[in-house]
């Protein structure tokens, strides 16, 4: 928890780090003096969860709410399934290289410009500031947490 320090003490060691800063200082206030100072010290995780949490809002402000992005990623998911199911089951009924190449043309037709699109910095994915790595790290600790509740 965080820690609230007024006048280079600690006196509070489990102070909430989403205590709104007016409650902080009205308590500061009323119990150490108008003139106090006051810090609070946050860990590396509290940090990392007001920053998500800040992230998150500013997201909800700017770009669309939470139902508005979930919808984004289901008709993306869709959208990728449904192409690459087609282009699965065309290149799988293929014999020839030039049925290999037909193959590839409604999916490339779909989404090919994508990744033209990426490539001239016209359009990014948040997966690519969040770091491939720190993106891979989220999937397989969500996949094994709800797996994880499913199977006990």
């Amino acid at each position: 928890m965080a820690q609230l320090i007024v006048n280079n003490q600690v006196v509070e060691q489990f102070l909430d780090p989403f205590t709104p800063p007016a409650v902080v200082a009205q308590f500061v206030e009323e119990n150490y003096g108008q003139h106090s100072e006051y810090a609070i010290e946050l860990s590396d995780s509290e940090q990392q969860l007001k920053d998500r949490v800040q992230i998150r809002s500013e997201l909800e402000k700017q770009v669309a709410d939470t139902q508005s992005l979930l919808g984004t990623t289901s008709d993306t998911t869709h959208l990728l399934l449904n192409e690459l199911s087609v282009f699965v089951n065309k290149l799988a009924a293929a014999r020839t290289l030039d049925e290999v190449i037909g193959s590839a043309t409604d999916i490339q037709t779909a989404i090919g410009d994508i990744g033209g699109q990426v490539a001239t910095g016209e359009l990014t994915f948040p997966y690519q500031t969040k770091g491939l790595a720190s993106v891979k790290q989220e999937i397989l600790e969500r996949a094994n947490g709800v797996n994880n509740l499913l199977s006990d």
